[in-house]
């Protein structure tokens, strides 16, 4: 019993004590913190840095992907060649074809002239000229071979010529005769003939129309 008496005052002393404390310490007011300037400065560097790296961070890789676009190359247009294939004209030979004969003698006209209706004055002197070629198998010889009139109108102002020269096979020669036209108008034919002897062979004409 004794002891709880002496228990009692020391916990009010104690109480007290701390009512007089109490004001002293509200009393007393904390000193503000001492700021430093570039403390703040450090604080945003830091925290730009932060929030860079972290934008770094989430921010997704990029990798530039580079295309090579390949420009064609024009391929040449090739330029279509026209070839014109003109056709060649057929000339006729103006060389008569070689055809030798079985008879000994025998010929050809190659040309005449006049030609065939060739119109001619009255009373005109004109030539007529035969081309023949000897395709016979003996050659003309000029002293035993003549060609003279045979029919028809006698237009001639002579009527045998002897050969101007001799005629190999398949050589030609000219057979000129001149002519005088009738007075009279109208168509007239003459006749004549190369000949051997008593033969004749090789027979010519020609027929004209005089006015």
């Amino acid at each position: 019993m004794l002891k709880q008496n002496y228990r009692m005052p020391a916990i009010l002393l104690v109480f007290v004590l701390l009512l007089a404390c109490a004001p002293a310490i509200i009393a007393t007011p904390l000193a503000p913190p001492t700021f430093d300037p570039s403390s703040l400065n450090t604080i945003i560097a830091q925290t730009a840095g932060a929030a860079a790296t972290q934008t770094f961070v989430l921010q997704p890789t990029f990798t530039p992907t580079v295309t090579f676009t390949r420009t064609p190359t024009e391929a040449p247009t090739s330029t279509p060649t026209f070839l014109f294939l003109l056709a060649t004209p057929t000339v006729p030979s103006l060389t008569p074809t070689l055809e030798i004969s079985s008879n000994p003698f025998a010929c050809r006209l190659v040309s005449q002239d006049p030609t065939e209706n060739s119109v001619i004055a009255k009373n005109a002197d004109f030539a007529v000229l035969w081309r023949v070629m000897n395709v016979g198998a003996n050659a003309w010889d000029a002293n035993s071979i003549d060609y003279h009139y045979l029919s028809g109108e006698k237009l001639h102002k002579q009527s045998a010529y002897d050969l101007p020269n001799p005629v190999p096979t398949g050589g030609e020669i000219d057979l000129i005769v001149n002519m005088k036209a009738p007075k009279q108008e109208g168509t007239y034919v003459t006749n004549w003939s190369l000949r051997v002897g008593k033969q004749n062979f090789c027979k010519l004409k020609v027929t004209v129309e005089v006015k």
